[in-house]
């Protein structure tokens, strides 16, 4: 296992109390040297936990995730857990309810900073969880953890829920073991897009904060403020980039290292470590000295609150820290790629270098006294064997040495040039090979003297790194927004339930054709809270409601949005309904996966939620996918009242906005010219009146006789709807002649179901009306069935 890689371990425990489920968790991250724990009520989906898992993950090869897990009794909840855990990759360990015992205070109190009896009474929850951690990692058994760690309250309603089907559907990580399709230069993912950060714990700290945007108006401008400052000031964002974040090293990595050398672990922490800690000191100052400059041509807070004053708190913590490398390390040579202690930092290595630099001037002399005896030119070179030899042509040594043959050896013969050793020569260099020896002991000694040193400011290089990730992904979502091919705009967050949207784009299309169709979006609580969106396939529907998503989910990130106007409300969830697959290898059908997620988006979703919903109720037949649109729409907009896109094939949906409060029609336009189609990708209000199945099919060079094929029998098929409808106008079943406008209306453009329906109902009091003469009493029939009848369309 790789000695850099973070272990993180997350402990879960099902318990069921009175038919509720409630999950208690343990997680722990080594490198922060923290414990947290959270306890929640689930639904039989398990949808709170699914989007723990997914904040928690790491998705990189920096972590390694450990999931311990008490599975569910229920078999149908325990194949839901698997399913949710075999989506991310990492190990599962089962636990029994055995290994959830009663907390041992004694073996916790050991590896945390205060007393456990001391923190909060939230955070003493979950003891069992902690038990269960405790035991399975052995903290406590390893005495370099004691006192090492704290305890805090993992708190998932901070965040915006986002569950794996939203991030797939939004495409805003690649999905697990499925390589994405090449996209020449552009992005394909989301995370892409966004990934304009120079340092590796930028790149980390982005992955975060898109799996958990931000629920606090405050916060979220916090960031936004920050993205705006950079966003105008180009040359201070060019500086950050050029010069600052480019010569930053990966600080996670290197306060990890550090924290290891702290307790006492197995670590491969070096000089060279050091000089980067040196190197990240001085460019602390350089940022300070820029910012300053920056201040003095025009005062602002951002610079003050942001920049200088954390980053003069961090530069005063390492003050100290900076002498001592000056002093320790020879800096001169670590510019050179040597990396050594320099001489003046121990009386003992000062001695034994001036002995070393005593036994070079004696080699020197040597040569110099051999060079002058033999009359030719002799060279001192680098020897593996005898550390130090001469070396000279062959033919000028060949003729020198047999003056006195025996006092030279001879060690190699090689191109023309003879290496030879002389007896004070070998005597000099053993001299300075035990000095060098010497020193390099002495010299490991103060290494691990100074790495010590360095390694108590691990905490001071802990708040460096998260100052700088954070600095760098606000810079790269300034840059981002200033290198788009059209204007992002910085979201207003309101606390009116609205969501106003002008000009917005999808990032991802935008960036392989930058003159793709703008549209709007108006969503209100009150009057336009569920949008019905109807129109030919591959007109747009399916991007529209995508890209909706996606800037609501930039906003909360703390990002700009590709639109010229964005107002939003906090949403603390985007759920997505969208291209359900089958399962083959767990014998779910098509249907029946779309069925489980629209369930769980209807058991999981509130009044502040995000729903996205694309082609719902395909899976089955034509007339019960309407009805079953028909009716989760309904309650989507009655009983949940949460905001909702809601792309559909079924055109009889767009009746919905004459009978329920909030819902609006939508379609994507399109022009047809001689049974030609061509889209214009424009979201306008209103229905469409007919589907363009046929026509699209034209357009993708579908063979004619197909072609003919479907058209023949969709005009029977209309012929056959038409006879049906001719039966409600007969005079033998009088129910046309009796009722309004709009019961025709509703009637006659509800689905064929529906009509045979009505048709049976109409049956049944027929003879009724034919019997009864009393005017009065006739009414009275007409109104009830009108009731029955409205109720049948439902």
């Amino acid at each position: 296992m790789d000695q850099d890689q973070n272990l993180l371990t997350l402990v879960v425990q099902i318990i069921y109390t009175n038919n509720e489920r409630h999950l208690n968790c343990a997680f722990l991250d080594l490198d922060r040297r923290m414990i947290e724990v959270c306890e929640f009520q689930d639904n039989e989906h398990f949808s709170v936990f699914e989007c723990l898992v997914l904040q928690v993950n790491p998705n990189g090869q920096d972590a390694k995730l450990t999931v311990l897990i008490q599975m569910p009794e229920l078999e149908s909840e325990n194949r839901k857990v698997r399913d949710i855990l075999e989506q991310c990759e990492f190990e599962v360990i089962e636990k029994s309810k055995k290994d959830f015992s009663e907390i041992q205070l004694s073996n916790l109190n050991k590896v945390l900073r205060s007393n456990f009896n001391t923190y909060r009474i939230e955070e003493q929850i979950c003891t069992q969880c902690i038990q269960c951690l405790l035991e399975h990692t052995r903290l406590y058994k390893d005495d370099t953890n004691c006192q090492k760690f704290n305890i805090g309250l993992f708190n998932l309603n901070k965040f915006m829920r986002l569950d794996l089907a939203a991030i797939n559907a939004l495409m805003i990580f690649p999905k697990q073991g499925i390589k994405q399709f090449d996209s020449g230069n552009n992005a394909s993912t989301l995370v892409d897009y966004l990934d304009r950060c120079i340092t590796q714990m930028g790149k980390r700290c982005l992955r975060r904060w898109i799996k958990m945007p931000l629920q606090s108006i405050q916060e979220i401008n916090q960031r936004l403020n920050i993205v705006e400052y950079l966003y105008q000031n180009s040359s201070f964002r060019a500086f950050l980039n050029e010069d600052f974040l480019k010569r930053i090293p990966d600080l996670d990595k290197l306060y990890a290292k550090f924290y290891k050398v702290a307790s006492d672990k197995r670590n491969n922490a070096n000089l060279s470590d050091c000089v980067k800690v040196y190197q990240l000191i001085q460019k602390i100052k350089d940022i300070i000295k820029r910012v300053n400059q920056e201040l003095y041509q025009s005062q602002n807070s951002i610079l003050q609150e942001i920049f200088l004053k954390p980053f003069e708190e961090n530069l005063s913590d390492f003050e100290r820290l900076e002498e001592m490398i000056e002093k320790s390390i020879d800096l001169s040579k670590a510019y050179t790629g040597e990396f050594i202690v320099n001489p003046r930092f121990s009386e003992k290595l000062m001695q034994l270098s001036k002995n070393i630099t005593q036994c070079m001037n004696d080699i020197e002399n040597v040569r110099l006294e051999t060079e002058t005896e033999l009359g030719i030119t002799v060279t001192l070179i680098e020897s593996g064997t005898y550390t130090y030899i001469f070396e000279a042509k062959k033919q000028s040594a060949d003729e020198a040495f047999r003056k006195n043959p025996k006092k030279y050896k001879t060690i190699s013969v090689k191109n023309r040039a003879l290496t030879f050793t002389v007896e004070k020569l070998q005597s000099t260099v053993a001299d300075y090979v035990h000095y060098r020896d010497l020193y390099q002991e002495v010299q490991q000694e103060k290494v691990q003297e100074i790495l010590k040193i360095v390694c108590s400011y691990y905490p001071v290089m802990e708040q460096a790194s998260r100052l700088i990730s954070e600095i760098d992904v606000l810079s790269s979502f300034a840059s981002v927004a200033r290198n788009a091919p059209r204007a992002f705009v910085r979201p207003i967050f309101t606390e009116k339930k609205e969501i106003l949207l002008k000009e917005s784009r999808h990032p991802l299309l935008e960036a392989i054709d930058s003159t793709c169709i703008v549209n709007d979006l108006e969503m209100d609580r009150k009057s336009s809270r569920l949008h019905i969106i109807t129109g030919p396939n591959m007109g747009g529907k399916s991007t529209y409601i995508r890209q909706i998503a996606i800037c609501v989910l930039l906003a909360h990130i703390g990002c700009f949005v590709p639109c010229t106007t964005a107002v939003v409300p906090i949403i603390d969830a985007i759920i997505t309904r969208v291209g359900a697959s089958d399962v083959q290898t767990k014998g779910i059908s098509t249907f029946m996966s779309e069925m489980l997620e629209a369930s769980c988006m209807l058991k999981t979703a509130k009044p502040d939620s995000l729903i996205i919903i694309d082609e719902l109720g395909r899976g089955t037949s034509t007339s019960e996918g309407f009805g079953i649109a028909w009716a989760i729409a309904e309650h989507i907009a009655k009983q949940i009242q949460s905001y909702c896109l809601f792309a559909t094939h079924f055109h009889e949906m767009t009746l919905m906005e004459h009978e329920i409060p909030g819902v609006k029609n939508y379609y994507v336009s399109c022009v047809t010219e001689d049974d030609k189609i061509t889209m214009q990708y424009k979201v306008r209000y209103g229905a469409v009146d007919r589907s363009y199945g046929l026509l699209v099919a034209e357009m993708l060079k579908f063979p004619k006789e197909v072609i003919d094929d479907a058209k023949q029998k969709a005009l029977e098929l209309e012929t056959f709807e038409h006879n049906l409808e001719s039966n409600f106008i007969d005079e033998e079943v009088p129910i046309f002649n009796t009722i309004d406008d709009e019961l025709q209306y509703k009637v006659r453009n509800s689905t064929l179901q529906a009509k045979e329906r009505v048709i049976k109902e109409a049956e049944k009091w027929k003879n009724d009306l034919n019997n009864e003469k009393n005017p009065q009493k006739r009414k009275e029939i007409i109104e009830k069935r009108k009731q029955i009848i409205l109720k049948l369309l439902k």
